[in-house]
């Protein structure tokens, strides 16, 4: 075997391990693309967390100083929030004035597992008096939660609380969200695997799109399913941009990183840019491409999630996107 071989098969091994799920991950799945009336234009969203048990419980999710929370699209408003909506949360939401008012279906709400005020799940908020997350969020802005307070939505760990457990599905609603933008951000969240309250994980995580399909509309290198891929009418297909993954190795990385590109797409980012960005959409660094295998010097970076995008090439109609995770 040559060395170029041997090194093909152990990165194609790194990353296959990059794609195994290890940790809960929050997915946003599209549900309806809205074509007519007040909403058209915007796309209404499911955000869920995704579990590795079918009987993980979801207690809260929150910000603070030290896990920030940011909710943030790139809309203005960022969010459609109906006038009947009293409250950020979904067990405020009464589905018999659906008929009425079909729009008040597609409110903007945040959650644990329950969608209206049918569930047996009782939701309760807590919001810093110097920074009301839900009052910020139900005025349709983009929400930063960053003091040392908080803000939080959470549920008693009971076993009456029917909708905050994984299920089946493996998946717990979180929010649902809809926008005439791009989302992006990332919340704390509090869950028990498999319902040990001895047993808790307590990270903040960012928001992706729930799509690992190259092929899909909305690929995303960092999603582990399907459930939000989106694709085109099949006479479009020949339209579509062409997503193109590269490899980065290791992960997570400490100081550096080495990122390889498929020899048939060479051309396609000499001399681009490729550029780290943050879970709230910020670009943080940048480096410049200058051959197929590179290392990038990432001591700079905060440890957590970021996604490395090649910019600044003759054909914008590839996209080139990679997950970075960085822990000193």
């Amino acid at each position: 075997m040559t060395f170029r071989c041997l090194f093909a098969v152990l990165a194609f091994v790194l990353t296959s391990n990059l794609l195994a799920q290890e940790t809960p991950w929050l997915g946003l799945v599209p549900e309806v693309e809205h074509t007519e009336g007040e909403l058209a234009g915007m796309t209404t969203y499911r955000l869920y967390l995704y579990t590795l048990g079918d009987n993980d419980f979801l207690v809260s999710c929150s910000g603070d100083d030290q896990n920030p929370m940011y909710l943030n699209s790139t809309s203005e408003p960022a969010w459609f929030q109906h006038d009947l909506a009293t409250t950020a949360l979904a067990t405020d939401v009464n589905p018999a004035f659906f008929d009425a008012f079909p729009e008040f279906a597609y409110d903007s709400w945040f959650t644990i597992g329950a969608e209206d005020n049918t569930a047996t799940v009782d939701v309760v908020e807590l919001a810093d008096p110097e920074y009301d997350a839900f009052e910020v969020f139900e005025n349709g802005n983009n929400v930063a939660v960053e003091s040392n307070v908080g803000c939080a939505w959470f549920v008693l760990p009971t076993p009456n609380s029917e909708e905050a457990f994984s299920g089946e599905d493996q998946r717990i609603l979180v929010a649902q969200l809809t926008t005439a933008g791009d989302i992006s951000g990332q919340i704390q969240v509090q869950l028990f695997p498999d319902f040990d309250n001895q047993n808790e994980f307590r990270e903040a995580l960012p928001i992706v799109m729930a799509c690992n399909d190259p092929e899909a509309l909305n690929y995303e290198p960092m999603s582990f399913n399907t459930d939000g891929c989106l694709y085109p009418p099949v006479d479009a297909v020949a339209e579509l941009p062409e997503s193109v993954a590269f490899e980065t190795f290791p992960s997570p990385a400490d100081d550096r990183v080495t990122v390889v590109f498929p020899e048939g797409v060479l051309h396609e980012v000499a001399g681009a840019t490729l550029e780290a960005t943050a879970v709230d959409g910020r670009v943080v660094k940048a480096w410049a491409l200058n051959g197929g295998t590179q290392v990038l010097d990432v001591q700079g970076l905060a440890s957590g999630q970021y996604v490395l995008i090649a910019r600044g090439r003759q054909n914008e109609g590839l996209q080139f996107r990679a997950p970075l995770l960085v822990r000193h």
